[in-house]
């Protein structure tokens, strides 16, 4: 079981932006190249809203060309003249080693001075951390982060909170209690608490329904919550989990990226869920490699080279075949 993190949607971040909102979405949606310019030049003029905005767009190379150093330079900014928001995302940066090295150190203090000015996600940011550095004498600020966001609505927060509670870490293990938040941070859509709200059903054994969730967080999420759950599922015997796992890299695939391409690939070729399909995987692994994924072209490579040697010696088995069969005299050569 794992705990995400998240960033602030466009949607959050417009709310503090001067322009009329609904027209700027708008725009974004219609032309989101037309739109950037009109935010970028607000963000030149200093609106620290726009230049938060900024700063995602560059972040996702929407409307603009993606550049994760500019995008920190814009967080930055903006940060500095006060918005938690974007305080929150230069941590965030830091902690994903987008546009600068990843530190989680430098990532922290940033989530404490975004904390200071009331921000609910970086809490939530900074007591992942604190639970990733794995030092046990933490886990009571983490605790009680997840807690205060938790209160707070933040359904991260929750399904973290839960898992405190299942594992019996700094408070006393209540299993029935983390199932009922892992059910309420599910049934609002967090697809963490579905999942390990199925680990809980499944345990229980009521399998039918631990599956039914697991596939409908597949469903429904991203490819970074994909990504993160398909070797959890991979390694289960149970073949149903297995397949689930598989469903989740190649829905993870099918979103464009060179390297879960290259990890559905992987899984094909390894018939991780069933018997091995070797001509999908080459498929998915020229896919990559058409992205310059550089395991995928070796992997393409030598795949080539094989059907080459293949074609070859079943061409020199077949004509040396050829030349001693003898001819039926009822048959006359081809011309």
């Amino acid at each position: 079981m794992t705990m995400e993190t998240a960033r602030p949607s466009l949607v959050v971040c417009l709310k503090r932006f001067s322009l009329d909102d609904e027209r700027l979405e708008s725009r974004l949606a219609g032309n989101p190249r037309e739109a950037g310019s009109a935010i970028r030049d607000a963000a030149q003029r200093g609106s620290d809203a726009a230049q938060l905005i900024l700063g995602q767009l560059l972040l996702d190379g929407r409307g603009v060309a993606r550049d994760l150093p500019a995008a920190l330079t814009w967080f930055e900014r903006a940060a500095e003249q006060g918005n938690a928001e974007a305080r929150n995302m230069v941590g965030r940066c830091h902690e994903r080693g987008w546009g600068v090295p990843q530190d989680y150190v430098v990532a922290a203090g940033h989530f404490e001075q975004a904390i200071g000015r009331g921000h609910v996600w970086a809490k939530v940011n900074l007591a992942q951390i604190l639970m990733r550095l794995g030092d046990p004498a933490d886990r009571p600020r983490a605790y009680e982060l997840f807690r205060q966001a938790a209160e707070q609505g933040n359904l991260k927060a929750i399904n973290s909170l839960a898992r405190f509670l299942e594992e019996g870490w700094v408070v006393p293990a209540d299993p029935a209690q983390a199932a009922s938040l892992y059910r309420l941070a599910a049934e609002r859509g967090d697809h963490w608490a579905k999942f390990n709200l199925a680990t809980l059903l499944l345990a229980a054994g009521d399998r039918d329904s631990a599956l039914a969730l697991v596939a409908d967080a597949i469903a429904r999420s991203d490819a970074g919550f994909r990504r993160r759950a398909a070797p959890l599922l991979l390694e289960r015997p149970d073949p149903d989990l297995r397949g689930l796992g598989l469903d989740a890299l190649a829905r993870a695939a099918a979103a464009g990226e060179a390297d879960d391409q290259y990890r559905y690939a992987l899984a094909l070729e390894a018939g991780l869920a069933g018997p091995p399909r070797p001509r999908e995987a080459r498929l998915w692994h020229r896919r990559a490699a058409d992205q310059g994924h550089a395991d995928a072209i070796r992997c393409s490579r030598r795949a080539t080279a094989l059907r080459l040697v293949a074609r070859r010696l079943l061409h020199r088995f077949t004509f040396a075949g050829a030349k001693r069969a003898p001819v039926p005299a009822n048959l006359q050569p081809l011309r």
